[in-house]
């Protein structure tokens, strides 16, 4: 498993430039983020794109569903004008788009894998095959999706992916075996204590989003959490420059 820093920067810095576009991954890297997370989906030609919604009207001037767009077309629009006027022109970037500057920024990321209406395996595929061609970067994989944790292990075994998880089930053990899963990846709202302590203990490494209060970072630090997700990494990195000591270990 490749080490995860404690802060990681949430579709970029998207607290200050609009989330998933290289506008707010240079941002992140400038506030001293070693990672992002972003979203990677298909375009209708089978392009890896980096869009969080399955539909474009939140953060572009498009319409419709991602899935059916072509690069072409997605390229075209402004994904950045809705953030703010001085980010307008930003441009829906390519997967290869974000590897390259993250090159040469000397950052990571943890690439979620989001089907939003394609199919999975085959973007799982298109991810590895963009992988493959990039210069060598910290990556961890993260998804929802079942289907696309277990093809990923399945082809790209290299490749740790995190679990991503809203709630943690009863039988967490078994399907995270089941998965062949890197890590769980879980909104913090729906961690405990005693949660925590039992994913940690497992040596399971354990990813918290979206945590943008200081307070509760620090605090789910000393429940053992090994990396928060923030759409604020300026203040986080800040307040906590490196990995606490987790108090109940």
């Amino acid at each position: 498993m490749i080490e995860i820093p404690h802060i990681v920067a949430h579709r970029g810095a998207s607290i200050e430039a609009p989330e998933n576009t290289i506008a707010a991954f240079r941002v992140a890297g400038a506030r001293g983020a070693k990672w992002i997370e972003c979203d990677v989906t298909l375009s209708s030609d089978d392009k890896c794109v980096l869009i969080h919604d399955e539909t474009l009207e939140r953060t572009t001037n498009g319409t419709g569903p991602i899935h059916q767009s072509d690069l072409a077309s997605l390229r075209t629009l402004d994904a950045g004008g809705w953030f703010s006027d001085i980010y307008k022109g930003e441009r829906i970037p390519t997967l290869s788009d974000t590897l390259e500057t993250l090159y040469y920024m000397e950052m990571g990321a943890n690439l979620e894998i989001k089907p939003s209406g394609c199919d999975p395996v085959r973007l799982c595929h298109e991810v590895i095959a963009e992988l493959e061609r990039a210069r060598d970067l910290p990556i961890l994989i993260s998804s929802f999706d079942d289907i696309a944790v277990a093809e990923m292990r399945k082809h790209a075994p290299e490749i740790p992916c995190g679990w991503l998880l809203e709630t943690l089930p009863k039988d967490w053990k078994a399907e995270y075996a089941r998965l062949g899963a890197s890590a769980i990846h879980i909104d913090h709202a729906a961690l405990t204590p005693v949660s925590a302590a039992e994913i940690v203990d497992a040596g399971v490494p354990l990813v918290c989003y979206t945590i943008n209060d200081v307070e509760r970072a620090k605090e789910l630090f000393s429940w053992g959490v090994t990396s928060v997700i923030t759409d604020d990494p300026a203040k986080l990195l800040t307040a906590i420059p490196r990995r606490p000591f987790a108090a109940h270990r």
